[in-house]
């Protein structure tokens, strides 16, 4: 059956991602009305709240998609109306998405939740991209903007210079190129739990 793409996903390729590119304009403007010399630290506050914007949508797109995926799975095992809410809130209560950051270690933990085991490699096999043989992958890039929101938003020095040792930019330029790779784990990702839903009760689950 041909996948079909929750609200959640839609949310993220529409007006999450309208959000974002909302402080990307303003950066640019910095540029328009301080011309070419500008120093570098005008551009730097605005350049941070992009990368954690970034983040925190994201994060915002994978707690929305496991909302709806612990609702419909609910829904489709069809208990009683009366244990609806507390089977709900058993599959949702205490997520580490709602308690630190949407890492590779707690998206992996909340969606097992649901009964997505071996999420890592369901990314894999449903784009191709998350994590290949030669190494590197959106997994390298997704972690890497994890790290870099945490090093931003503790104000941790040593953890912003190590990052940018190793090529990991706090700039708009650097992590607006690498939106690519968060449009195709967002992409894998609605698949992989739709095809879960599916598998698991031969019905389309949006």
């Amino acid at each position: 059956m041909a996948h079909s793409r929750s609200i959640p996903l839609r949310a993220w390729l529409g007006q999450r991602r309208e959000a974002i590119d909302t402080l990307a304009r303003a950066h640019a403007m910095i540029g328009v009305v301080t011309g070419p010399g500008r120093p570098r630290e005008l551009g730097r506050p605005i350049a941070h709240a992009y990368v954690l914007r970034v983040v925190a949508e994201f994060q915002a797109f994978v707690r929305d998609l496991h909302d709806l995926a612990a609702e419909r799975l609910i829904d489709l095992a069809d208990p009683t109306t009366q244990f609806r809410p507390l089977l709900i809130a058993a599959a949702t209560e205490g997520r580490l998405i709602d308690r630190g950051n949407a890492d590779v270690r707690s998206v992996q933990q909340d969606f097992r939740r649901l009964g997505v085991s071996g999420l890592a490699a369901r990314l894999q096999a449903s784009g191709g991209r998350w994590a290949p043989s030669n190494g590197g992958g959106d997994r390298v890039v997704y972690q890497d903007l994890i790290e870099l929101r945490n090093a931003l938003a503790h104000g941790n020095q040593g953890q912003l210079d190590r990052l940018r040792a190793r090529g990991v930019s706090d700039t708009v330029t650097w992590t607006r190129n690498n939106l690519p790779a968060l449009n195709r784990t967002a992409r894998a990702l609605d698949r992989v739990v739709w095809d879960h839903l599916r598998g698991t009760f031969r019905t389309d689950p949006w």
